[in-house]
């Protein structure tokens, strides 16, 4: 029974760690993004403007199942999983409607869409952190 108990304690530590590095990771790698594809528009590098939504894209991906968040998030907000994971879902369709108007050259839309994405991350952050 004892070891039993220990080992329930190892899995949860591990998997608590686990959602910890995942979550590290996606929001670096969405803050790199970000901040590239800010560049890009402020130096009207487009191929700056795809790299970092590709970055985004991908640690949006990692922290955008409703399972991992719930593991990130503070006893007392696991309640607003829906939040995190609804703003997830619009920065991935944020993305993708950036990536299109930069195909079609529609830049002032496709900054729009940036511009939608941050506001995504804020409103998250500024409810699941309470800011």
């Amino acid at each position: 029974m004892k070891l039993l108990n220990i080992l329930t304690a190892a899995v949860l530590t591990v998997s608590i760690a686990s959602a910890e590095d995942v979550m590290k990771k996606s929001m670096s790698l969405m803050e790199q993004g970000m901040t590239q594809i800010q560049q890009g528009f402020l130096n009207n590098n487009v191929e700056l403007i795809r790299s970092g939504s590709k970055l985004v894209k991908e640690g949006n991906s990692l922290f955008s199942h409703k399972d991992v968040i719930v593991q990130y998030l503070p006893k007392d907000k696991k309640h607003m999983v829906n939040v995190a994971a609804k703003a997830a879902k619009r920065i991935d369709l944020d993305v993708t409607v950036l990536e299109l108007n930069l195909d079609d050259k529609a830049y002032i839309n496709a900054a729009n869409a940036y511009s939608d994405i941050l506001n995504a991350c804020a409103r998250c952050h500024s409810i699941v952190r309470s800011w």
